[in-house]
């Protein structure tokens, strides 16, 4: 595996193995997250890649992007998602009236990823709504950072993740009807912003001028949509990835308080405590933490 480019939390992962037969079910090719400014030139045209036979999953995360999918145009928004099969006739680029374009991917090659992709297709069409809350986004930063950590060491690792992914992708197209209202475009812009933002000293007033509603209308919005408040949420975040962190590094407790975005060790150790049921460092030592990989807090 090579390492193209890591930059404040941004990067971009080529897989590259020499066992075909992996490549021919299902594996990662390139794998990233990237944030596009105002002026950068970003623009990709399905059918003059050299990448051919590739399947790329793109997800927003902020600001907006544009794709066009057999001469249909589509504003991509945070929460938004489009899957291409290249070649085929699509393009997805930033445009010029775009305030920036943040976004995580992942590319993977092989007649599995064929078939996942092809059924989505049918089933959903090429742009998906998603909410930064659901296991398939979670799962996608998982495997971002599982890559960045260097745990991604072989062909057989990284065509598990590829297969972890893809069967994500069908629990989510088979139970897309299925689903609670819709997250609205602004709810869901907000979501996307305290994932990617939970390290910083976040206040409602930041949550909310992200949505661009008034304070009031955000909180009743946030909490029709989402059944709790947006500190609830940041909170749930929070102590997820503390609990990631403590279960993945040997990072102190100290220290990963300061890195969910507390700045005073104790009072963490007291929300983690009232969400999990026992302290970080308790946590770290249970039995039980052993068997998680990932710990989800509803």
């Amino acid at each position: 595996m090579s390492v193209n480019r890591r930059e404040e939390g941004y990067g971009v992962y080529g897989f590259h193995f020499y066992d075909a037969l992996f490549n021919e079910m299902a594996n990662i090719l390139l794998l990233g997250k990237d944030k596009k400014v105002p002026g950068t030139i970003y623009d990709w045209y399905g059918m003059q890649r050299e990448d051919v036979g590739t399947y790329v999953f793109q997800y927003t995360l902020s600001g907006t992007g544009q794709i066009q999918i057999e001469g249909t145009n589509y504003t991509l928004g945070p929460g938004e998602a489009f899957m291409v099969e290249i070649p085929s006739d699509h393009r997805y680029y930033l445009p010029k009236d775009s305030d920036g374009w943040e976004f995580i991917f992942i590319t993977l090659v092989g007649s599995k990823a064929a078939e996942c992709w092809r059924f989505a297709k049918a089933q959903s069409g090429s742009v998906l709504k998603i909410s930064p809350d659901s296991k398939l986004i979670h799962l996608l930063f998982r495997i971002y950072q599982d890559t960045a950590d260097q745990k991604i060491t072989d062909v057989y690792h990284a065509s598990a993740k590829a297969y972890e992914f893809m069967m994500e992708v069908y629990r989510f197209i088979r139970n897309i009807e299925k689903s609670p209202n819709d997250l609205s475009f602004q709810i869901a812009k907000t979501l996307s912003y305290i994932q990617t933002q939970y390290a910083d000293p976040l206040t409602l007033n930041d949550i909310a001028a992200v949505s661009g509603y008034s304070r009031y209308y955000f909180l009743k919005q946030f909490q029709k949509e989402l059944h709790m408040t947006p500190i609830q949420y940041l909170t749930k975040i929070r102590v997820q990835k503390a609990a990631d962190l403590l279960l993945a590094t040997t990072y102190s407790v100290n220290e990963i308080a300061v890195k969910v975005g507390y700045a005073n060790a104790n009072y963490f150790n007291k929300v983690f405590r009232k969400a999990v049921g026992m302290s970080a460092g308790k946590f770290r030592r249970s039995k039980d933490a052993s068997k998680i990989d990932h710990l989800i807090i509803d």
